[in-house]
C-alpha cells in the first residue's frame, strides 16, 4: 500500500505541474532562485533504445522546470566506468543526482559520499537490493520491479504450454537488474518443472547471434528464449527469422523498440515487458526539482513496471515508441 500511495502522489504532482503555461518553469520559483544543476549517471551503453527513452523523459522535465541537466554514461558497459563517472558528477557539486545502483558494492562509496555531502540522490532503474543497514540512504527509487518482471515473463510464456528448457540471455554481465530479471524467470520456469540456462551474449550483434545459434544447436530441447532489452532482442529476432525458428522458439523480451514492436505485431515475439522508462527520467528530474524547491519527498518507491505489451496492446504504444515516450 505504501508504494501505491507514493506513485499516486507523484502522479498528482506530475499532473499539477503540467497544468501551467509551457516554458514558464523558471517563473514559478520563489524570488531569484538560481538554476538547479542535476546529474544523471547511468550504466547503459550509448545508443541503447531503453536509455534514449529515459533521457527523453529527463530532458522534457528539465525543460519544463528550467534546470540544467548533465547526462553521463559509459560508451560500453563498464561498472568501473560508472564509478568514475559518479566521482566526476560529485566533483561538480550538483543540486541533485539520479543514479543506477548497477553494483551496490562498487557504487556504494561515491554515492554515499554524495549523500553525506548533502546532495539529494534518487535511484532509478535499479535499486539497492541490500538489506538495511547496508542499503544506501538515497531518497527513494523510481523504476520497475525487475524480479517481478522476470516472473511475469515466465508466466506469460507458460500460458503457451510447458517449457522443458529455456535460455535467459544476459547482455550486461554483472548488472543486478538483469540478474533479477533472470532470477524471476528462472524461479517460475523451474517451479513448473523446466530448466533455464543463463546465456552470456554480450552486446555485439554478431556475437549475440553466434552464442544463441550455438546454444540452440547444443540444446535441441530448448523451446524458449528471454532477452532482457533491445540490445539482445534485435539480433535475436533476426536470428530466429533467418533460421526459420520464429514462432517455433518462444521469444519474449524487455523494453520497447521498433524492431521488437514489429516482431510482436507479426507474432514472432510473444510479448515484451515495459518498465515505462520515460517515467524514470521525467519523474526523477521532477522530484529532484520539487525536493530542492519545496522540500518534497516521498514515503516509498515509485514502481513503474512491469507492464506486459503483446499483440493486444502493441498498437497503443507503437507511435509513442517512435516519439521516445514508450
Amino acid at each position: 500500500m505504501k508504494r501505491i500511495v507514493a506513485f499516486t502522489a507523484a502522479a498528482f504532482l506530475l499532473g499539477a505541474a503540467c497544468t501551467g503555461d509551457e516554458g514558464n518553469g523558471g517563473e514559478e520559483r520563489a524570488g531569484d532562485q538560481e538554476r538547479y544543476s542535476f546529474y544523471v549517471v547511468e550504466h547503459g551503453s550509448s545508443g541503447d533504445p531503453y536509455w534514449e527513452v529515459v533521457k527523453k523523459g529527463a530532458e522534457d522535465a528539465a525543460a519544463r522546470y528550467d534546470v540544467d541537466l548533465t547526462w553521463l554514461n559509459p560508451e560500453q558497459f563498464s561498472i568501473q566506468k560508472v564509478v568514475d563517472l559518479l566521482n566526476s558528477a560529485i566533483a561538480a557539486t550538483p543540486d541533485g543526482m539520479l543514479v543506477t545502483i548497477i553494483d551496490p558494492e562498487a557504487v556504494d562509496p561515491p554515492i554515499r559520499q554524495a549523500i553525506e555531502s548533502g546532495v539529494p540522490v534518487i535511484a532509478i532503474d535499479i535499486p539497492d537490493t541490500r538489506p538495511f543497514p547496508e542499503k544506501l540512504p538515497y531518497l527513494f527509487y523510481i523504476g520497475p520491479d525487475d524480479y517481478i518482471g522476470g516472473r511475469r515473463a515466465a508466466e506469460t510464456m507458460l500460458e503457451q504450454g510447458p517449457i522443458e528448457r529455456a535460455a535467459c540471455a544476459i547482455h550486461e554481465q554483472g548488472s543486478i537488474g538483469l540478474e533479477l530479471r533472470c532470477k524471476g524467470f528462472t524461479d517460475v520456469i523451474e517451479a513448473a518443472g523446466g530448466t533455464v540456462d543463463k546465456l552470456d551474449i554480450g552486446q555485439d550483434p554478431t556475437r549475440i547471434q553466434q552464442a544463441e545459434q550455438a546454444y540452440f544447436a547444443a540444446n535441441p530441447d530448448a523451446t524458449a528464449v528471454l532477452t532482457l532489452g533491445p540490445v539482445g532482442a534485435i539480433p535475436t529476432i533476426q536470428l530466429l527469422e533467418d533460421q526459420g525458428l520464429a514462432g517455433e522458439i518462444l521469444h519474449g523480451s524487455f523494453d520497447l523498440d521498433p524492431t521488437t514492436n514489429a516482431s510482436i505485431k507479426d507474432g514472432s515475439t510473444l510479448f515484451t515487458i515495459d518498465g515505462q522508462p520515460y517515467l524514470l527520467g521525467y519523474q526523477g528530474v521532477e522530484m529532484l526539482y520539487l525536493h530542492n524547491q519545496y522540500g518534497f519527498t516521498l514515503g516509498g518507491d515509485i514502481v513503474t513496471g512491469p507492464a506486459i505489451v503483446d499483440q493486444s496492446s502493441i498498437e497503443q504504444v507503437e507511435a509513442l515508441t517512435e516519439q521516445r515516450i514508450r
